[in-house]
């Protein structure tokens, strides 16, 4: 019976569901949707009714930061930000939070505040001041502020934070001021912190991405200089010797009434006069070593070109000379052998 009574009321079931569908679609009987749906809309009014509220208490946490009663404002901008987050006072909270605790040091704080001003409230008025803000935090750790271990004890220098602050600045306002100065600067932290591999990033997409700026000079002549203290020898790969060349080169070009025009024709002419003394040793190897003109005429041809007044070009003149009069050199490596027999 009960099967029969199913048999009968199941296609019923089926039409009434077709000739409602548009109905149901229209209320979504996704169950995903039910509370969506229903929390969206509260959120809206929630925001639109507690506008008001917020914009009161932003006005009474100025008063109070104004006043310098820094933690009463500060708990008024936390109520703000907690419990009213999307509303149009927010965004000014947070400032106005990150700057008491940037009067209080904690710059690391002040500027996840700034942060979050930019990634939630990207149409915030005072956008520039925000990222001023932020490189102000960024300055103070790379000028060794230190943080507070249990609000009393000074903690450790925090350069890393700082270059990770300033390429966040990067991000944020790609096209501002800050954008090619917040490079500089993760040069200059990553001299400090002895990482020259990200000095040299930061200073080539400041003069790539910002030739303009009034801190090329400064970048072109910082590169060549990173370059020049990798390089560690004339008998080593010479590499960085050949890329600070090319800085330096290109530094005079660009910018040939600089003031460091004088110090970089010296430091170009001592790069210079250090590739010609590579390669003139490599010519003396294959010379003396292996009995190889050929290459060995290659190589000090290359250190007379490099640097023609330089001592290495000099004395690849000289065994150039040599080899043209059929000199035979005498084995170095002979001698040396010589003498280890003698004793």
């Amino acid at each position: 019976m009960a099967v029969t009574f199913m048999q009968r009321t199941f296609p019923l079931l089926l039409a009434l569901g077709l000739l409602m569908a548009p109905s149901l679609n229209a209320l979504s009987l996704n169950p995903f949707n039910w509370f969506g749906a229903a929390s969206n809309d509260s959120i809206n009014l929630a925001s639109s009714e507690n506008q008001d509220v917020a914009a009161e208490l932003l006005a009474g946490g100025k008063v109070n930061y104004e006043a310098g009663k820094l933690s009463a404002a500060k708990r008024t901008f936390k109520k703000i930000i907690k419990k009213y987050p999307t509303s149009s006072s927010t965004a000014e909270a947070l400032t106005l939070r990150a700057r008491v605790y940037m009067s209080k040091e904690l710059w690391g704080k002040g500027f996840d505040d700034l942060q979050k001003v930019i990634n939630d409230h990207a149409n915030y008025e005072h956008f520039d001041r925000v990222i001023g803000d932020q490189f102000d935090c960024a300055t103070a750790l790379m000028e060794g502020a230190r943080g507070r271990i249990l609000w009393v004890f000074p903690g450790f220098k925090q350069y890393g934070t700082s270059a990770k602050q300033f390429e966040q600045i990067v991000q944020n306002a790609p096209y501002s001021d800050y954008a090619p100065l917040a490079l500089m600067n993760i040069a200059l932290v990553s001299e400090k912190t002895a990482e020259p591999e990200d000095a040299i990033d930061a200073l080539d997409r400041l003069i790539n991405y910002y030739p303009q700026s009034m801190l090329a000079p400064d970048a072109y002549y910082n590169l060549a200089q990173t370059y020049s203290d990798l390089v560690q020898g004339y008998e080593y790969d010479q590499g960085s010797t050949r890329r600070a060349i090319s800085y330096y080169e290109d530094f005079l070009i660009l910018f040939p009434s600089s003031n460091y025009s004088g110090e970089v024709e010296a430091n170009l002419k001592n790069m210079e006069n250090l590739l010609a003394s590579s390669r003139l040793n490599l010519g003396d190897f294959y010379y003396y070593f292996r009995n190889n003109n050929t290459a060995a005429l290659v190589f000090y041809n290359e250190a007379i070109s490099i640097e023609p007044d330089s001592d290495a070009a000099r004395e690849a003149g000289l065994r150039i000379q040599d080899i043209e009069a059929g000199v035979r050199p005498t084995n170095k490596a002979s001698i040396v052998r010589k003498l280890l027999r003698a004793e």
